[in-house]
């Protein structure tokens, strides 16, 4: 019994050994940049990144969060949060894909849009108690409000500060490494 790989002239539809080691590498990021900072209650740059990382890699960013949601689980096991995680960060990839046409390289915006991201990230999370017991939820929304006011600020002043500078730095690799690729690509047709 033998395993077979796609060829390097894989479809459209197969995954590149660039792209994949583009989306290992950024959910890498996006994870230990979150264990960097659990020390700091409500404080992270998972948002920054999943902002930035749907801005330069559009849906591609859906299979870094979901990457990242897997190292979570790996890490802390299954929980109630963990669901929540399944469908809250790709909602934000989601509303990041949404918006870039209207909201462009405005990051003034995008911090409005990451601050109110971490200002109802405890309701999201809520939403799936709602069916359980909605007093619950409901509690649990309002008892995590200050936290999330918290969360929201933080958000807001990160993105405002290394949000536009980060999306530069990713775009001019992105550049980088599609230029050496189409070189690359290149050099195979010449031999």
């Amino acid at each position: 019994m033998f395993i077979t790989l796609p060829s390097h002239r894989a479809g459209k539809g197969d995954m590149s050994t660039q792209k994949l080691t583009r989306i290992a590498l950024l959910s890498a990021i996006l994870y230990v940049s979150k264990v960097a900072l659990e020390f700091l209650p409500n404080v992270e740059i998972v948002t920054l990144l999943i902002i930035i990382y749907s801005l330069v890699f559009g849906k591609e960013s859906i299979l870094i969060v979901t990457v990242f949601n897997f190292f979570e689980l790996i890490q802390w096991g299954f929980g109630t949060w963990w669901i929540s995680y399944l469908y809250v960060w790709p909602l934000l990839c989601v509303i990041t894909l949404l918006l870039k046409k209207i909201l462009k390289e405005e990051f003034v915006a995008w911090s409005v849009v990451s601050g109110g991201f971490g200002i109802i990230f405890g309701s999201l999370f809520a939403v799936f108690y709602l069916p359980i017991d909605p007093a619950y939820a409901l509690s649990y929304w309002i008892s995590g409000l200050p936290w999330d006011v918290w969360h929201g600020g933080f958000n807001f002043i990160l993105m405002l500060i290394l949000g536009k500078p980060l999306y530069r730095l990713l775009m001019r690799l992105k550049k980088l490494f599609k230029e050496n690729r189409d070189q690359s690509s290149g050099n195979k047709n010449c031999s």
